[in-house]
This record gives structure tokens, sequence and C-alpha cells, in this order.
């Protein structure tokens, strides 16, 4: 009996801490994942740069908190301001695990088949594994994985509603710049401050320009130079001339996609690292 006993508790143990989700992965690499907010089940993007869960009007009306007072003000990487509405889920289950009392915010935005998006605030004490190739999430105990290449990440917040991650590189094998990690970028998206134009001796003027109107305010329209650099690389993978935009008003040193690093990568909140699984 105590065998049997035994046995079922390690099976439960192993249930607990290993809970999958399967994800769909848009040609252009953006991850589409089911949660259910407070009964009601959506497709979302999952985004670790989105800093907060956004839900479009046309799913957050069926919610139960249907007006508040709250509100965070934040700017996008592009420096647009944001003055957006704070409510709360009451439960948000996601991958066969419930959260409670999760921060989130409403736009009045329509995109085919997606219902908004899901950030990292309430995975703040949970580590999870995002494997491209299996097409899935599994939220798991990453200081188990005693065989990764681990690196570090840094976190900020805004007064626990918000929450973003970002990590060091190196531009060239030469400059070491600090870059916001953005999965809801889709693949290969690198984006760089062009204030480092100076600094990588690049002329301006000989790049081609983009401009760009913002999603959710038309009159914001930003200026992307499109280029490249020699290489971009922490101490795992380097890539090699890998094409960027350098982007007029962005906040950060540098903003990229996550899938440069590897097939399956683990993110640990709480222990603030990084893992390359595959």
């Amino acid at each position: 009996m105590k065998k049997t006993l035994y046995l079922f508790a390690v099976a439960a143990s192993g249930f607990l801490f290993s809970q999958k989700t399967p994800i769909n992965i848009l040609p252009s690499g953006h991850i589409i994942a089911k949660a259910n907010i407070e009964g009601k089940e959506g497709n979302f993007i999952f985004d670790t740069g989105g800093g907060i869960n956004l839900f479009f009007d046309s799913f957050a009306k069926d919610l139960k908190q249907k007006s508040t007072y709250n509100f965070l003000t934040a700017y996008r990487a592009t420096g647009e301001r944001m003055d957006i509405p704070v409510f709360q889920s009451s439960e948000v289950s996601f991958a066969g695990k419930k959260f409670a009392n999760i921060p989130y915010s409403t736009f009045d935005m329509k995109l085919n088949g997606i219902d908004g998006l899901i950030s990292l605030p309430m995975f703040s004490e949970t580590d999870f594994i995002i494997d491209f190739d299996k097409k899935e999430i599994n939220l798991t105990d990453l200081s188990k994985e005693k065989n990764a290449k681990v690196f570090d990440i840094q976190i900020t917040t805004q007064a626990d509603k918000s929450l973003d991650i970002f990590t060091y590189i190196m531009l060239n094998d030469q400059y070491k710049i600090q870059v916001l990690l953005d999965s809801g970028a889709g693949n290969n998206s690198f984006w760089l401050s062009d204030k480092l134009l100076k600094t990588l001796s690049i002329d301006k003027e000989k790049l081609e320009v983009l401009e760009k109107k913002s999603e959710f305010d038309e009159k914001v329209v930003t200026k992307f130079y499109k280029g490249s650099v020699h290489s971009i690389s922490n101490k795992f993978v380097t890539l090699k001339d890998p094409k960027v935009m350098f982007v007029e008003g962005l906040i950060y040193e540098g903003k990229t996609s996550i899938n440069w690093f590897g097939k399956k990568i683990g993110i640990s909140l709480k222990n603030k690292k990084m893992y390359i699984l595959d």
C-alpha cells in the first residue's frame, strides 16, 4: 500500500509540475495559445514583450468587470505613450493551471481569430518552456534542468501590473547592449535604436527608410531605417549579418524576437534566467 501511495504521489507531482498546452505558430512566427478567462475561452498571442494581458473589446465585454477607475501609463517601444485602463481577472486558466487576480487592459482592436495578448505578469512564480518544434508551452520547474545553456535576464515591472524581460547581447563582437525580449515581434525581428548608427559607423542617409503608422493611433508615425550589422550574439548563439531595423525614438537600446536563441527555450522569471534547451 505504501509503495502504491508513493508511486501515486510521484505521478501526481509530475502532473502538477508538467502542464502543457498546444500552440499554433503563424508563418510570421507569432505564437498563438488558448486561455480561459473567467470561463470564456479565447485565442491569444503569447507575448513576452506585451507587459500586461490585453483583451480586445469584443472579448472583454463578456468578462465580469465592466468598468474601472484604475489606469496605467506606459510607453511602447517606439516611445508612443499609452494611457490604458486596468482591470483584474478573477481567474485565468492556462496550460491546466489557474492564476488568480491577474491585471489586464482592453483595447478596441480586431485581428481575425485573435482575442488579445497573454503576457508575463502571471508567470512571476511559474517557469515555462516554449517548444517551437513540438508546438507547445510547458509549465514546469526549470531548476531541474541541469544540462541547459543558461544566461541571465533582467526584469522591469511597473507597480506589479506590467512586466517585461531584457538581456544583454553583443553587436559586432564589440558593443554590449541591453535588449527587450519580445516573442510578440514574431521571428527574426531585430530593432536597434537609431542612436547606435553613429556607434556602428553606419551612414543613415544610405539606408532604406520605411514609415509605419501605429496600430493604436494612426497619427503616430515611426521611421525605420533598414540595414544590417556584422553580428548579433550572446555567449551561446551568434548570428552573422542579420538584417536589422534602426528605429527612430526607440526607448530601448534594442528589442529582439526570441526564436533566434533556439528551438526550445525556457524562462524563469523568479530566478531571472533564460534556458536554451535545444
